[in-house]
């Protein structure tokens, strides 16, 4: 299963691979050298993978230069009838990721109709550079966009069948939606092929455009239940073996946290919160499925796709390695590294992708941090030591 991951990988994604399947890493390491390896990491920076995108789009000068990269854009952009700040073009140029919301996420489609990328490159660019799902079929700007790209039309073309969308959209209540899977919009999808036929879908399948993430959302519910059901079961078998701690016992996120984290943060707030305190990159610590990412998910309060996307990850991480341990606890065995590595990964790839969520990444570094603890004897301590490493050890020094 591990030679699947290199299927199609490019140099520095196998680099990242070999470094994974080969090194002995571990978080608990008090080698000061490799203290910020989470930071030093091969990460694939939006910076790098726009810079590789416009160069195979005509773009010829210094890729060190932002100035004529912006230069670049700019005129791609005047050329196509669009414009974007060139400030936010720039800013992608220093290492400013794109943040998650659907702000951003029309500033990239508007980026991918300025340099014509293909279907292909669209989906390729939004899964390996902006790190984020291409094409949310439940909103019909981003279903239009899918048949556009699809079928070589441009953003002046996109707007046109958007304005008309619209005014079919406006005469309609915000009814439940039929269909269960949002793939099943996108399969639907690939088999239109005119504007007649487009705008004839989004008038037949009108309640499927008000609501998001359904899938996901039922699955992350489960998941939510299963986990925290797990982490009593996980709770009691530890506390026979250790000091008896004062955390709420109940099937709850509060619990799950404690397990997962191997700490009662909770109660740490201003400065030591985990989102002021943590040292963690960026890329790495928005959205950190923690409890009010968690709650609305449960609760089904709207959520960004990084929100929605790092939980999936965050439980089935949980799921799949405490229910391993649990099953195996009288033989005392915890992981072969092989096996249960790729078993994991294979796992987690299904649910991601039945939620229409990009694959595991080695080289975004919230993935990477997953499949590091995963590729572990002892996945969910390593995971432990690494929230202690860059959380929980920094805050006791306040």
């Amino acid at each position: 299963m591990t030679d699947t991951l290199y299927d199609n990988a490019g140099e520095l994604t196998r680099r990242c691979l070999d470094s994974l399947l080969e090194d002995d890493y571990t978080f608990d390491d008090e080698d000061e050298i490799q203290e910020d390896y989470l930071h030093t990491y091969q990460c694939k920076t939006f910076a790098d993978g726009l810079t590789d995108s416009i160069a195979a789009h005509g773009y010829n000068g210094d890729t060190d230069s932002i100035e004529a990269k912006v230069a670049f854009i700019l005129e791609k952009c005047a050329e196509n009838g669009i414009t974007i700040n060139r400030t936010n073009i720039r800013n992608w140029f220093t290492d400013k990721r794109p943040i998650s919301g659907s702000r951003s996420r029309e500033l990239v489609y508007l980026l991918c109709f300025s340099l014509d990328f293909s279907l292909d490159e669209v989906i390729e660019f939004f899964w390996k550079v902006y790190f984020e799902c291409p094409f949310n079929y439940r909103d019909h700007h981003e279903a239009i966009y899918y048949y556009c790209f699809a079928n070589h039309l441009n953003y002046s073309a996109a707007q046109e069948l958007i304005a008309k969308a619209d005014k079919i959209l406006e005469s309609y209540t915000n009814e439940p939606p039929v269909l269960e899977y949002t793939s099943m919009i996108g399969n639907a999808l690939k088999k239109v092929h005119t504007e007649k036929e487009l705008l004839a879908y989004i008038q037949k399948n009108h309640s499927e455009f008000f609501r998001n993430n359904q899938t996901a959302y039922r699955y992350a519910n489960a998941l939510i239940d299963e986990t925290c059901e797990l982490a009593v079961k996980m709770y009691e078998i530890e506390t026979t073996e250790h000091e008896s701690r004062k955390i709420n016992r109940k099937a709850n996120i509060d619990l799950l946290l404690f397990q997962m984290l191997g700490a009662d943060i909770l109660g740490y707030k201003g400065e030591q919160s985990f989102a002021k305190a943590a040292e963690l990159p960026e890329i790495v610590k928005s959205n950190f499925p923690l409890k009010m990412q968690l709650s609305n998910i449960k609760n089904r309060k709207p959520v960004s796709y990084e929100s929605m996307r790092k939980a999936l990850i965050f439980l089935n991480f949980y799921r799949y390695f405490a229910l391993l341990f649990y099953e195996n606890i009288e033989d005392k065995m915890f992981c072969s590294l092989e096996e249960n590595f790729s078993d994991f990964v294979r796992d987690t790839d299904d649910l991601l992708y039945t939620c229409g969520y990009p694959k595991l990444y080695i080289r975004n570094p919230y993935d990477w941090l997953f499949m590091h603890c995963a590729y572990n004897e002892y996945p969910l301590n390593e995971f432990r030591e690494a929230i202690a490493r860059y959380y929980t050890d920094i805050i006791e020094d306040f």
